[in-house]
């Protein structure tokens, strides 16, 4: 390939990576945040309808005076992401708008944190490589060496970066990695490392974290024996934004499970796993889609 096409080719990707086209009849959505007013949604759908825009699914929620929405529609012209916010400029300034604009059909780039267990991993590897879920893994970092030939055989590249406990060196060496692989949020699938508010600072991309739904009662190593001992009715999972307080982020998704008196440890143990895949996925789905918005630490979760 001559240095001219190689020019082109990284021009065209430039174009294609700093510029959102609304290519003939694909599909967007919008999410918007700002007080609430009336005449938001008139406005708003009255201006996609003067770009020849058609409207496909619209979801509203109005909470503590503030007025949230997303908006899905298609295009059948050409516009370009800046051309489109310059067009709404007037009616950001009018209703005092936070708006986050998302191309609907585009994939979405993905990092994946793990350590030994392998289920939230495994799922969201085999959900991406049939397409259930819209991304391209770039990445898996895990502080074990049994994980490489797994995410090898997805042919996703590999870190192995070891921690000690107590210990925050390791991080310096996960943000060079992320680094070199941009990202638009980061998983950790069941990664059991706490992440300083350095890290969390440094990595500015959303990071998503799942964990059994025994805590705050049952912590530390050994919680499904811990459980299963205190004779719990109900098992589960969490699935949430990362923050610098441990696992006290914005909740996405809870899914429990009734416990009958002649499971065992095993059983808690498997029906947990099942929990944790299911609500690391909904998850992950909600955020590529665009249906979250943060509001207070509770997410606002749109169908």
């Amino acid at each position: 390939m001559n240095l001219a096409l190689v020019a082109l080719v990284k021009n065209i990707k430039n174009v294609v990576e700093n510029k959102l086209i609304f290519c003939d009849m694909n599909t967007f959505n919008m999410i918007i945040a700002c007080p609430d007013k009336k005449g938001i949604i008139y406005d708003i759908t009255s201006f996609l309808f003067s770009l020849g825009a058609n409207i496909i699914e619209l979801e509203q929620h109005i909470e503590d005076s503030m007025f949230f929405m997303r908006i899905k529609w298609q295009m059948n012209s050409s516009l370009s992401k800046d051309d489109f916010l310059q067009k709404i400029q007037g009616l950001q300034q009018k209703f005092n708008l936070t708006i986050k604009l998302d191309n609907s059909g585009a994939s979405k780039k993905l990092g994946l944190f793990c350590s030994k267990e392998l289920h939230c991993l495994i799922d969201v590897l085999g959900k991406a490589a049939t397409n259930e879920l819209n991304i391209s893994i770039e990445y898996v970092i895990s502080n074990h060496k049994n994980v490489q030939s797994l995410v090898e055989k997805f042919n996703i590249p590999f870190f192995y970066i070891p921690t000690k406990k107590g210990s925050f060196q390791h991080e310096s060496e996960c943000l060079k990695v992320m680094n070199n692989y941009q990202t638009d949020f980061i998983g950790l699938a069941r990664y059991m490392k706490i992440l300083s508010g350095d890290f969390l600072q440094n990595a500015q991309q959303k990071i998503i974290n799942v964990h059994h739904s025994f805590l705050p009662s049952f912590i530390g190593a050994n919680p499904y024996e811990e459980a299963y001992e205190r004779g719990v009715k109900l098992i589960g999972a969490t699935s949430h934004y990362v923050t610098e307080e441990l696992d006290q982020g914005p909740i996405i998704e809870q899914v429990v499970r009734r416990i009958k008196h002649s499971h065992n440890i095993k059983n808690l143990k498997l029906m947990g796993k099942e929990s944790e895949k299911e609500v690391f996925a909904f998850a992950i789905r909600k955020h590529l889609e665009n249906k979250l918005i943060v509001y207070k630490n509770r997410t606002i979760v749109f169908e």
